[in-house]
């Protein structure tokens, strides 16, 4: 346990008692309820997480690409989660300010416990809304990354607040590219589409009728019906770009200043579409020894 107890907005003694932050288990393999109810929030968590009919390149083509230009890859993940990142040919550390399964480290992205230079790739999926200061993490990220390090992100815009009080950005296309603008874009694109905005609104529309208990389970049954059929619409939406559901960005960082304000802005939206399906053949360079 690694908390930087002076700055972060976790404490150490969170961590020390029986009652520690464990992170959301609801649905993933960590649910500790059993019998129907943990049938039922399996079911739940499946429908809530459809997959968008979007495609784009799999995690485990990130790290392929990575590891065809670092030929034993160090990866950090922050905020892993339930998330595990199984490589043979990487050396993988899994962090979270949480306790849950495959993490090896609770840590804060804010003050990442890590030398300079001390990573090749950093995987952070559906982090950068619940951080205080998403800037700050990002540097922290530049910090602890090696020359011609890479950096894979998935962050949402048009999303309903999730995690309560630990829920604090959205990013509209264009910010999170500013976000990372220390990174050359290697691909980026729509992690999910309008499909996916429609069925998170039309679950908060139907809560909103009432807060009693019956009509909530009622509504969000209903709502929940809906995620699949609407995920699926995101790629026959993919001309509105303006009204996604979250982002993801894969690029490389860079040895000269960031990209500038001007040259984003000038640049969108051409620059920004659903992304590829597949990621563009690495290209290798001085700045990125091989290992």
């Amino acid at each position: 346990m690694l908390i930087n107890d002076a700055n972060s907005v976790f404490a150490v003694a969170d961590y020390l008692g029986p009652d520690s932050y464990e992170g959301a288990a609801y649905g993933r393999a960590d649910d500790r309820t059993s019998g129907w109810r943990r049938i039922a929030h399996r079911v739940v968590y499946r429908l809530r997480n459809t997959g968008t009919s979007l495609r784009s390149p799999p995690l485990s083509d990130i790290l392929a690409y990575v590891r065809s230009v670092r030929a034993k890859p160090r990866v950090l993940v922050v905020g892993a989660g339930g998330l595990q990142l199984a490589d043979d040919g990487a050396v993988v550390v899994h962090t979270d300010v949480a306790f849950a399964r495959h993490v090896e480290l609770i840590a804060d992205a804010h003050d990442l416990p890590f030398a300079p230079r001390s990573f090749d790739l950093i995987v952070a999926i559906a982090v950068l809304e619940h951080v205080a200061d998403p800037q700050r993490c990002v540097a922290e990220f530049v910090r602890v990354l090696d020359r011609g390090g890479f950096v894979y992100a998935v962050t949402p815009f048009l999303q309903p607040v999730h995690m309560g009080a630990y829920d604090f950005t959205r990013f509209t296309p264009i910010g999170h590219r500013r976000l990372f603008r220390q990174f050359d874009e290697v691909a980026a694109g729509v992690a999910l589409g309008v499909g996916s905005v429609v069925a998170s609104a039309l679950q908060a529309f139907l809560l909103g009728f009432s807060s009693r208990r019956f009509w909530r389970r009622l509504a969000g049954g209903a709502a929940l019906l809906a995620t699949p059929p609407l995920r699926l619409m995101d790629r026959l939406l993919r001309h509105n770009l303006d009204a996604v559901s979250g982002c993801w960005f894969f690029g490389r960082l860079r040895d000269g200043p960031p990209v500038s304000d001007r040259e984003l802005v000038k640049t969108y939206p051409q620059s920004f579409g659903i992304g590829p399906e597949r990621l563009p053949p690495p290209m290798r360079g001085a700045d990125t020894p091989l290992n």
